[in-house]
């Protein structure tokens, strides 16, 4: 099984003179939206990515995507401590995509500090492939990698690719321009925070 969005190229911007993978944070203009831009940040990237679907209308530079993450920022603003809660990247995805008559529905999939209270690995899987499969990035909410080369806490990423390889099941996530590959059973099971995932259903439709 290995499941990616069908267009990397869509989220993928020139910055700086380079090809750069997913946007970043530091665009943001203001101290605080660096600091805690990341939810916004990765709502962007899917709200690009249904938008070249729906609209063909492709961002394609970081000033581009720069006025998209300051858009979703009015949507899904940070806290004092971030967005650190799945519903407030969904409910503000919820909100843009309605607002623009977009296609699609948000969802999310938390997952609690206390892992009797966790999904199990199997609806975990299933969510990130569904979401994946209906070709739209999914946003990921790490709070604690558990061990895993995830590169920061209480951070959000976006989710590309998933695939099953020599019996585990690896994710590919994006930050600051690098691809990172994680463990998606040792994550759940070690994470000591929990965290999230947020997806878009109904989003299939592919350009002519």
């Amino acid at each position: 099984m290995m499941i990616e969005i069908r267009h990397l190229e869509w989220i993928t911007v020139t910055a700086d003179g380079r090809k750069v993978l997913g946007y970043n944070q530091e665009w943001y203009p203001e101290k605080r939206q660096k600091l805690a831009g990341c939810g916004p940040t990765v709502g962007a990237m899917i709200a690009a990515y249904v938008e070249m679907k729906e609209w063909q209308m492709p961002v394609t530079t970081k000033e581009g995507a720069t006025s998209k993450m300051l858009d979703i920022w009015k949507y899904a603003t940070p806290r004092m401590h971030g967005l650190y809660k799945t519903r407030w990247l969904k409910e503000g995805l919820e909100a843009y995509m309605k607002e623009r008559g977009l296609k699609g529905t948000p969802e999310a999939m938390p997952i609690p500090p206390i892992h009797m209270l966790a999904p199990s690995f199997e609806k975990l899987k299933n969510f990130i492939a569904e979401g994946l499969a209906s070709d739209c990035p999914v946003g990921f909410l790490n709070l604690h990698s558990g061990g895993e080369p995830i590169p920061y806490h209480w951070h959000w990423m976006p989710l590309v690719k998933i695939e099953e390889r020599d019996g585990k099941t690896l994710c590919t996530l994006w930050d600051e321009g690098v691809p990172y590959i994680f463990n998606l059973g040792k994550w759940l099971a070690n994470t000591k925070f929990g965290g999230g995932f947020v997806r878009v259903m109904g989003t299939e439709r592919e350009l002519k």
